[in-house]
């Protein structure tokens, strides 16, 4: 591995096509063992000779454009689109439980017992199961909502037009889902701080007097551990978990703590429900006699799953994983340890695939020097913004130009418009969800991409700003829930974007305005 933190093609074919960053799923740099061996992110292809689709570089997952038949163009598999709400739930059923066989095949997977010589098809078992179970809730869960939403935000907007387009947004919001309850936990603790007289928010640690604020607080951080423990930083391996002493949800709480009780979780999702509900009762009057089998208040109904299965899906399913898969791996590195093959299990995450295989079947462990280069330039690389775009440049059109104009105002950054009202604050751009704990309330949160753990802040916010992202994504409903202002899928707007700037965010015409130094 090199020390320059370079982007550079292993093949020198790749520089005649455009790599995109992918962002929206994996805004951070994976290790060197995720990234070279994930079950869902996979560099390369079997024929050496064939251009890969997508690329892993520096950790970051790049793909280029190709030309995909209808219906193949997710990594999952085949969507079939929902005749039913019931279409839309099944997954519970048939798939979270096959997400719970997982999770004990990898928490509770035994080093010991693998035989040597058999290493690789082991691991490659694991790879082939996590791929089946979480493509699996994928297919049934995400990919179906979204499409039911398309089909009913084309029925609405036919028959009330395109200037209710947001009417049609608010009729999927509201709804009880596992991001509200973490935010909502998260909340909770924030209240019980600021009610104690004695509290001290201002060092790394939140103090209270001992006294029985102390033990409730106590009490509630380990009940909501309990529930939301395994949300990890950004889906990244190496990094500990909630449960395992993040300091993340800490800092979240810290957040809180200087907000007004109006400003609660429920408060936000409340509002929208009484928004949706006023909407509701207009198209239920319209179904009211009409024998359409295609109705609008059946395509309601059903486009009405996408907030509780995109929020429910990614704890109980993508979280969940990602956390018994660390587990995994680090029962793996203590295994390595007690053989003298490594001194920190946490240095496991640092082989590639192949190497971790060579070391387990007896080959020559890797230098604690080089692991500790490993880690300072995995370090170097979470502390950069990555290339928007590598290889060919990119065609440029009036419609998603690379570079964003320019006007007497400053610069104007063009996105989606995701959550409607306009907002003027001082930006506040981060790299990782890490740094997020320097958010102030009302400052506007400028990111690459909003990931589910991300989720808090935008209660904080007063306006968001992303990248990646479409109007479906997490950080888009998550933002209407909160009532946010949001402009997503810039592109590049942390490129524009100088943390400290002062910008105005119109979430409902998609536009960005950084003000003139």
């Amino acid at each position: 591995m090199t020390e320059e933190a370079s982007f550079i093609f292993l093949d020198p074919r790749y520089e005649e096509y455009t790599w995109i960053l992918q962002d929206e799923h994996n805004p951070a740099s994976h290790p060197p063992l995720i990234a070279t061996g994930s079950p869902l992110s996979r560099p390369g292809v079997n024929n050496p000779n064939e251009i890969p689709v997508t690329l892993t570089i520096n950790g970051f997952n790049y793909g280029r454009n190709v030309n995909n038949p209808a219906g193949t163009g997710s990594p999952f598999g085949q969507m079939t689109p929902p005749e039913s709400v019931e279409d839309l739930v099944k997954w519970r059923s048939e798939w979270l439980p096959q997400v719970d066989e997982l999770v004990k095949l990898l928490e509770n997977f035994n080093p010991e017992e693998v035989e040597q010589g058999t290493w690789k098809d082991t691991l490659q078992s694991h790879d082939d199961e996590y791929r089946r179970v979480f493509g699996g809730v994928h297919r049934t869960a995400v990919g179906p909502s979204r499409l039911a939403v398309e089909r009913f935000m084309a029925k609405y907007v036919e028959m009330f037009g395109e200037k209710r387009r947001n009417d049609a947004m608010a009729l999927l919001q509201g709804f009880s889902n596992r991001s509200l309850d973490r935010a909502s936990s998260l909340w909770d603790l924030s209240r019980i701080i600021r009610n104690d007289e004695a509290k001290d928010v201002d060092n790394t640690d939140i103090n209270l007097t001992d006294t029985v604020s102390s033990k409730k607080f106590v009490e509630a951080f380990n009940e909501m551990l309990d529930a939301f423990g395994a949300t990890t930083n950004n889906g990244l391996q190496d990094l500990p978990t909630w449960r395992e002493g993040s300091e993340i949800p800490m800092s979240m709480i810290r957040a809180y703590t200087v907000q007004e009780d109006w400003k609660s979780p429920r408060e936000a999702s409340e509002s929208q429900r009484k928004r949706r509900i006023a909407l509701e009762e207009e198209i239920r009057s319209i179904d009211a006699d009409n024998g359409d089998s295609d109705s609008l208040l059946r395509l309601m109904e059903m486009a009405q799953q996408l907030m509780p299965n995109l929020e429910d899906h990614n704890l109980l399913c993508d979280q969940q994983c990602v956390f018994s898969s660390r587990k995994r791996w680090l029962l793996i590195g203590s295994y390595m340890g007690e053989r003298d093959l490594l001194k920190y299990r946490e240095d496991v995450f640092f082989h590639t695939r192949n190497e971790l295989l060579e070391v387990l079947e007896g080959g020559e462990p890797i230098s604690l020097d080089e692991l500790k280069k490993r880690r300072a330039l995995q370090e170097k690389y979470r502390a950069m913004p990555p290339p928007l775009f590598l290889g060919k440049s990119p065609e440029i059109s009036e419609e998603n130009p690379v570079v964003p104009l320019e006007s007497n105002a400053g610069i104007i950054i063009k996105g989606t418009a995701a959550s409607r009202g306009s907002y003027r604050g001082l930006a506040r751009v981060f790299q990782s969800i890490d740094e997020a704990s320097h958010l102030e309330e009302g400052q506007v949160l400028v990111v690459r991409a909003l990931t589910p753990p991300w989720t808090p802040y935008v209660g904080v916010a007063g306006a968001v700003v992303t990248n990646s992202g479409g109007v479906l994504s997490h950080g888009a409903v998550v933002a209407r829930e909160f009532g946010t202002p949001a402009v997503i899928g810039t592109n590049n707007g942390t490129d524009f974007i100088k943390d400290g700037d002062m910008v105005t965010v119109d979430g409902t015409t998609g536009v960005v305005v950084v003000e003139q130094r």
